[in-house]
């Protein structure tokens, strides 16, 4: 099964501020790159890193395991765990070599198709109003559920500018306290959410499955599990996804008491 991309950027975002973060799909997985160095390796949603002895110390508890068959044993890590994360790759990036690089054949150039990438019209230094993001998401399904976040929770996103090369640019996030409840991510004419749902939500939902559409049942199904729980990424386009995406919201956090 291969990684989601959403998580390969959740992986970027959790680097954000360690140096230059950017990844790149490779035989059909992904490696995570700092400075230009190869660092975390991502194979069926799990983040790995080289058995290097800098990392004995620090990573000693965790599990290992091959990314792949034929390959050496990787360090296990957990995405949740920022600290530890961070600090690993950091180790990792010191004593890692930049690769060598080859020489590109030159080739022509083909003519750009499509409407002008997100995070080209927004830029890093030049952050979106809400309004500015629901223009370019055109999809009325973007305010509902933004509405339905604020009747709800009480809540209002927090707009975040994200450099991993697999989703950059502005999204949205929501969290109640300090749990994340979903991450908004901005396309042309619809929008992706992403819930992430833990062990307990997940014996919740897979009685209520049969509820669900075909569609959504496919996607839980074809979701690796990442320590027990799932990375649900929901492609938003009709309003049966919205209705779906709210319920995975649900799960997470009981909406607010409203007072009187």
């Amino acid at each position: 099964m291969a990684s989601s991309p959403d998580f390969v950027n959740y992986i970027c975002e959790q680097l954000e501020g360690l140096g230059a973060v950017r990844s790149r799909k490779m035989f059909g997985e992904y490696m995570v790159y700092l400075n230009d160095k190869p660092v975390v390796i991502i194979c069926d949603d799990r983040p790995m890193v080289k058995m290097l002895p800098c990392l004995e110390e620090l990573l000693r508890d965790r599990p290992t395991e091959p990314p792949y068959e034929g390959a050496k044993p990787h360090y296990l890590l957990d995405p949740d765990d920022r600290e530890t994360l961070r600090e690993a790759v950091q180790l990792a990036e010191e004593v890692t070599p930049l690769p060598k690089k080859k020489v590109p054949k030159k080739k022509e150039t083909a003519p750009a198709e499509g409407p002008v990438p997100w995070d080209i019209a927004w830029p890093a230094h030049a952050k979106p109003e809400l309004r500015d993001i629901d223009r370019w998401v055109d999809n009325p399904l973007f305010a509902s559920l933004l509405a339905w976040m604020a009747g709800t929770y009480g809540l209002e996103p927090s707009v975040e500018f994200s450099k991993c090369s697999m989703d950059r640019g502005w999204n949205l996030k929501y969290k109640k306290g300090s749990k994340a409840l979903c991450a908004l991510y901005v396309r042309a004419g619809w929008f992706t959410a992403m819930v992430t749902l833990g062990a307990k939500q997940l014996l919740e939902l897979e009685p209520l499955l049969p509820t669900f559409s075909p569609a959504f049942r496919e996607l839980y199904e074809r979701t690796p599990p990442f320590n027990s729980g799932k990375w649900l990424v929901v492609d938003v386009k009709e309003p049966e996804q919205l209705e779906e995406v709210q319920r995975l919201i649900l799960m997470k956090a009981k909406p607010a008491k409203k007072e009187g």
